[in-house]
């Protein structure tokens, strides 16, 4: 594993600076998440144009941005306050046990997504990108969604403390409290 020191430069940014970073998110994102489930430019929510405004507007929007030694950002985690009310929270609500929907869900830090272009996969970039996120918030409850099939990712999750607390369809949810 390399040094995130001396290759990449991670940093925190609000949502104000995040929408100046759009094109990269979206750029990324768009290679990334091209065949999950839940990018579907056939059903018209287009990411750039309509997921990614609505979500920095959310309650303490938080963004972590890796940028390689030319200062390219090459990956991205972003997270906010997730609550009823919106897709997310309500789409995993409807899908588990009420049990952990009130365990789990509500005023909870919701991990959005970790996106990593493939150049820079392998070298803790994901890893660096999630704790710099986690550590800059002060949540009690933190709530993830992946794909089962996924297995670095869950790899990566797990290692940082996060257990499953839910599966559906083809996903796993992953939540971790804060010790």
């Amino acid at each position: 594993m390399n040094d995130m020191t001396s290759t990449y430069r991670v940093e925190l940014v609000d949502a104000a600076a995040a929408a100046g970073l759009s094109d990269d998110i979206i750029r990324i994102h768009n290679d990334v998440y091209s065949d999950s489930p839940f990018n579907r430019p056939s059903s018209g929510i287009d990411f750039g144009t309509a997921v990614l405004p609505l979500h920095l507007g959310r309650k303490e929007f938080t963004l972590a941005t890796a940028r390689d030694s030319n200062g390219e950002i090459v990956g991205y985690c972003y997270g906010y306050v997730g609550d009823h009310g919106q897709f997310w929270t309500d789409y995993v609500a409807e899908r588990i046990h009420p049990s952990l929907e009130k365990a789990w869900l509500g005023d909870h830090l919701e991990i959005v997504e970790l996106a990593v272009e493939k150049s820079a996969r392998g070298k803790g970039v994901g890893r660096s990108l999630l704790t710099t996120l986690l550590d800059s918030r002060g949540d009690d409850r933190m709530a993830l969604l992946t794909v089962a099939k996924n297995a670095p990712a869950l790899d990566l999750y797990e290692s940082l403390g996060f257990t499953s607390f839910g599966e559906f369809e083809n996903f796993v949810l992953l939540g971790r409290r804060r010790s």
